[in-house]
């Protein structure tokens, strides 16, 4: 059996799954808004179309989460062991941080926490993460 897969270069397969990666993230972004303010602002709250809406979002974030996982073959061993040792320092401050944030309403800090405000820390540990890790590594 013959192998039909053109061979690329290293750096052309990370390009190439980093766009992929990019139009994944912004279809799950655009079909998470969807299913957010759909209902209200486009529906009037069928709940078929709102339905589908949470299907979609679904397929979207599981095609997310493999394009990232394809991405991270991609890597060189630096990256991904970059990578993967931010994602640990993202959940271990995402679990800290959620469980003080998830106490302040009853501590009658704040009136309500909303989950959505997680997404932030998480956002903001990962990319904050990666840069010192690679500022660190690669000054070594």
């Amino acid at each position: 059996m013959s192998n039909t897969r053109s061979h690329t270069s290293p750096q052309a397969d990370l390009k190439k799954s980093t766009v992929k990666l990019f139009l994944a993230v912004a279809a799950w972004v655009g079909s998470t808004a969807l299913m957010s303010f759909g209902p209200s602002a486009f529906w009037d709250f069928d709940t078929a179309i709102t339905f589908l809406a949470i299907v979609a979002n679904l397929i979207l974030g599981v095609l997310m989460l493999y394009s990232f996982f394809r991405h991270l073959k991609n890597m060189d061993e630096l990256q991904r062991q970059t990578h993967l040792e931010a994602m640990a320092l993202t959940l271990g401050i995402t679990m800290v941080l959620t469980v003080i944030y998830g106490a302040l309403p009853q501590a009658k800090v704040v009136a309500s926490a909303q989950p959505a405000n997680v997404l932030f820390v998480i956002g903001m540990s990962y990319i904050l993460s990666v840069i010192t890790l690679w500022l660190r590594r690669t000054r070594e």
